[in-house]
Parts: structure tokens; sequence; C-alpha cells
């Protein structure tokens, strides 16, 4: 704990009367207070302190030094000749014989404020810097550059300034369109220079700018625009980021196929990097072939034994193939690495259910709850506990979880059907047809939801 500075208060000052005593809690007075004060206070006036002599300039310290040696020298009295000499150098403040400084900035020839040009127009408006205005609020947490005043068009030309004003603007800011902005100007200079003949007929642009523009078009949901500027720059060099927008590219196009073959390619180049077989081993997910996928990944566990998405991918599939125990295995050792998550200590709680480990159930939910940072992943645990309740047989128990998942988040369709069967368990047959109507609204592709709907209404006159 610090401790705090020594603060100093300021002296107690006492209010004198008007005949120079101290008023000391009342009028009484004491002679021998009195004279200790009047010893202790000097009664003569300092020099220099009288108000009559106080508007009346000094001689500075050199007059004074010429006048006594001069005095000392003749060992007579001043002269009158002297004593106007004196007189006229006091007026001025300085002594005849003294050299003359030499003249100040504003005097110097070539360097006056008046020889000096205007840095900006009369007309023009006062723009202040915002690291000052922060600075001057006290605001530590301001930006100290405002990129949105920024013409990106005018340092196009900079080229050792332009790819670290994209990063800035890109990585930093994340301004995606003004970062856009500055591709655009960089490619229309690279456009200008070619038609000039400045440079030889037929040159690339550089493959660097073709990327980022194609990064930036990605973004900004335009994957037609960005497939051009992408497939040029793989044409000039093959980068790896390059193969890794491609094939995002083509997924979000609805092309998976393609994808995978372009990482195919690149896992050619680079059959030992590991970001592309965890791209592939995405694809292959998205095309619904678990057993190739989980080939992909034990391979990435060889290349790196850490590999945080590989090892909870294989415990995945583990759980869902009916191994809740293996998938623990593989959980733990994600836990042993360091990494605390909600959705972690979600999986560990649900392995450790269906593994017939009942005691380390409720704990883990509880710390996943506390390290829920989102309503979704709160929704997700509560609608998760349910399950404990459900397979221990208490119903409300699993009704209250059910509720409680819907307060974090009313669209959650799975809640709503599992309330629908709990409230036909217990008889209140409209209450379960609301319910599955609600989850019909929200999950209207579930084949659940519309399987129960039709068994309702096959076995009950609703």
């Amino acid at each position: 704990m610090a401790i705090k500075n020594a603060r100093a208060y300021p002296a107690r000052l006492h209010r004198r009367s008007g005949d120079g005593r101290c008023l000391r809690g009342g009028d009484r007075t004491n002679t021998e207070n009195e004279e200790v004060e009047l010893e202790r206070i000097a009664t003569a006036a300092r020099p220099g302190t009288s108000i009559k002599t106080a508007f009346i300039p000094r001689p500075t310290t050199s007059t004074l030094r010429a006048r006594t040696t001069a005095t000392k020298r003749n060992d007579l009295p001043m002269s009158e000749g002297s004593r106007t000499a004196t007189a006229q150098s006091s007026k001025s403040m300085r002594p005849k014989s003294g050299m003359v400084r030499p003249g100040t900035a504003t005097s110097r020839p070539g360097s006056s404020m008046g020889s000096r040009t205007a840095s900006r127009c009369g007309t023009a408006s006062r723009i202040r810097a915002s690291s000052a205005a922060a600075y001057t609020v006290g605001d530590v947490t301001a930006k100290l550059y405002q990129a949105s005043r920024l013409n990106p068009t005018i340092y196009a030309e900079r080229e050792a300034l332009i790819k670290a004003l994209f990063q800035f603007l890109y990585y930093h800011e994340s301004d995606v369109q003004k970062s856009y902005s500055l591709c655009e100007a960089v490619m229309e200079v690279h456009k200008q220079k070619r038609t000039s003949g400045s440079t030889r007929s037929g040159a690339p642009v550089d493959w660097w700018w073709d990327q980022q523009i194609g990064r930036c078009l990605l973004i900004l949901r335009s994957p037609r625009k960005a497939e051009t500027f992408l497939v040029q720059s793989l044409a000039v060099f093959p980068h790896p980021d390059t193969f890794l927008l491609l094939s995002r590219l083509y997924q979000r196009l609805g092309e998976p196929e393609r994808a995978l073959e372009l990482i195919g390619m690149a896992v050619d180049r680079h059959p030992f990097n590991v970001t592309f077989r965890i791209e592939q081993g995405r694809i292959f997910d998205a095309l619904s072939k678990p057993d190739s996928a989980m080939q992909i990944y034990r391979l990435i566990t060889k290349l790196n034994p850490i590999n945080i998405e590989a090892l909870a991918s294989i415990a995945l599939n583990h759980f869902y193939d009916g191994n809740p125990e293996m998938a623990l295995m593989y959980y733990r050792r994600i836990l042993a690495l360091g990494i605390h998550s909600a959705e972690l200590y979600c999986n560990i709680a649900l392995c450790c259910l269906y593994g017939g480990q009942i005691d380390l159930v409720l704990p883990c939910f509880q710390r996943a709850l506390l390290l829920s940072k989102t309503t979704n992943e709160k929704a997700d645990i509560w609608y998760n506990m349910s399950f404990v309740a459900l397979s221990t047989g208490d119903f409300h128990l699993a009704r209250r979880c059910l509720q409680l998942c819907l307060t974090a988040d009313a669209c959650s369709g799975a809640a709503l059907n599992n309330l629908a069967v709990l409230a036909a368990h217990s008889g209140d047959l409209m209450r379960a047809k609301s319910y599955l109507q609600a989850a019909k609204e929200v999950l209207r592709e579930s084949p659940e939801i519309s399987s129960n709907l039709k068994y309702m209404q096959a076995h009950y006159k609703l």
C-alpha cells in the first residue's frame, strides 16, 4: 500500500490589533506576554521596505561597485562630474562603460519574426491536435491521432510511409473503409505510372497491395470483387495469407470443394504448416466428413501437440461418438495447458455427467457460470444444466433451468421445445402447444419441433 505524501499545512496567522498586540482568546491583556512579543519582533524597518522609498529605483550592483571602486582609489569624495555620470548611468540602469549586448532573436538579421512567412492563411480554421486537448483535460484514454480527418490520397505516393499507414488504419484503428480508400489511391498511382511510361510496360502491381485490397473487400462484403485482386496477388507471389483469404472467400460463396482444392495446393507447398492443416480440417467439418477431419486433427497433434483447436475437435468427436471418457481426457489435457473458459468447463461437466462422475458435474457448471461473459454463454450453460435435473428426475429443477435459459436468450428454440415436453408431461397441453408454436417460429426447420407438433395434433384434441 503506497504511503501518502506528507502535507504541509499553512502557518496560522494571528490578527494584529491597533496597538501592536496579538489577540489571543479574548480582550484580556498580559504585561509579561506583551514584553516578550516586543522583544521578539524588531521595531526598526529594514532598508528598502519603506513606502516612501519603495518606488525609487535603486542603482544596480555594477553602479555601486563602480562608485565604491572610484571612492577607494581616490580616497576623496566624488566630484560633481562623477556624480552626474553616475546619475545618468543610474537612469539607464547600466553603466556607460559596460559592453553592449548582442541583439535578441527578434532583432538579428535573418531571424526576426517579421521576415518569417505565415504558415497558414488568415482564413484557415484553427485545428488543435487531439493529443493536446487530451492533455489539457487530463484524459489518458483519448486517441493520439484522429484517423477520421485523414485524407489517404495525399500519402499514396510516399512509398516509405503507405504500408505502415495501412497497417495502422486496418489493424490498430479498425477503419476498413479508410484502409480501402488508401489502397484505391495507391492502385491509381501505380496505374498512372504505367500509363506515363515511368515503369516498364506490363510490370505487375505490388502483390502486397492486391492482397490488402482483397482483404478489405472481403470484410466489406464484396467477395466477387475481392476474388479478382486475390487471384492476381496469388499469381505474382504465393503468400500463405493469400491462400487462406481465398479459401474463406470460396467458403463464403458456398464453394467448399473449391476451397479444399486450393488449400490442398497450399499443403503441397508447405506440408508442415499447421495453419493450412487447421483450415483443411474445418472444411472437412463443413462438408460433414468427420472421419477425414479426425485424420487431419490427429496429424496436427503430431505436428503440434499443444494445438488447442485440434485437441478440442478430437474431444468433440469422441463425445458425440459415445465416448465421454475419452473426450474428458482431451478436455483435461486442454485444462492442464492453462486454458480456463466457460465453454471448457461446460464440456467437462457434460462429460462427467454422461461418464458417471456425478460429483464433479455441478462444481464444473458453477465454474462455467462464473466465467461466462455473454448472455449466449449463460443460456447454453443453463440449457445444459437442465439435463442434469432430467437425469436425476427433478422436473421442477429442469423447468427452472430452462426458464433461466430463456431469460438469458429468449430466442432459444431448444429450450422452448423442452419446456413444451415438460408441460405435456405435467398435463398442461395448452401451454405445451404454445411453447411448441413459439419454438416453431424460432426454428422453422427443426425436425424435433415438427414431429412434436404432429404427435400432439394426432393424439390430443386441442
